[in-house]
């Protein structure tokens, strides 16, 4: 059951903004408090290159094992020291409770350095990111919770109309009434994941009754970019 004296604060993943938090009372998107994601996502190019390299190579594997778990490492450490961040934001409000997308994916290194259409978000980064957020929040003794992730990153946050979200575009609503307008995408997400913590809370959008489930649109769920190999 959700209390609703507790401060929802939704916390969008992704790969360029690795977390976006905001909470629901905060007026609107423009102070959500985001951490950019692209040095990791750098490093973990970097790292599949050079793994692809070694194996190439034939290197021995113990040694390749071993070089990976000093380098995972390091990412985790990154990833940590992000998700205090998060963590130091969310201190500052009374009763916080951290609002994340459910994660349906286990985060496995390995596949994303040696399947050639792993995707990086998935595979690896964003499931270690939502782990680690978990993990580091109960140190603040911070709850974490879930809520459904369906057009999270696609809603309004303040309609509730399912906008225009192309390709490493800004958010678009597209209901002629709602001031809301050119909104980056990750604020409107994480606040939109906030919303949904209290009752009543839900999507506006339905589908039309003769549609199918191959012809509706297809969802981000990243909370980044979308999943264009996964």
């Amino acid at each position: 059951m959700h209390n609703a004296d507790r401060t929802a604060i939704g916390v969008d993943l992704g790969e360029y903004n690795l977390y976006t938090a905001c909470p629901a009372e905060m007026p609107d998107w423009k102070g959500a408090y985001t951490i950019c994601g692209d040095n990791l996502c750098t490093r973990l190019d970097d790292l599949r290159e050079q793994v692809t390299a070694l194996l190439a190579n034939e290197y021995d594997r113990n040694a390749i094992v071993e070089y990976l778990q000093q380098r995972r490492d390091a990412l985790l450490e990154e990833i940590d020291a992000a998700a205090r961040e998060i963590c130091e934001y969310a201190s500052a409000y009374d009763n916080p409770v951290l609002v994340t997308e459910d994660s349906h994916f286990e985060p496995d290194l390995w596949a994303w350095l040696t399947e050639p259409n792993a995707h990086r978000g998935t595979a690896w980064l964003l499931p270690a990111a939502h782990l680690r957020l978990r993990t580091i929040a109960a140190e603040y003794g911070i709850e974490v919770t879930t809520v459904p992730e369906a057009y999270s990153s696609q809603e309004c946050h303040a309609c509730g109309v399912i906008g225009d979200r192309g390709q490493n575009k800004a958010f678009q609503c597209t209901n002629p009434d709602c001031p809301v307008d050119g909104v980056c995408p990750d604020r409107n997400a994480a606040k939109v994941l906030a919303q949904r913590y209290y009752p009543g809370q839900r999507c506006a959008y339905r589908p039309p009754l003769a549609a199918t489930t191959g012809e509706r649109p297809a969802l981000v769920a990243d909370g980044g970019s979308p999943q264009e190999d996964a």
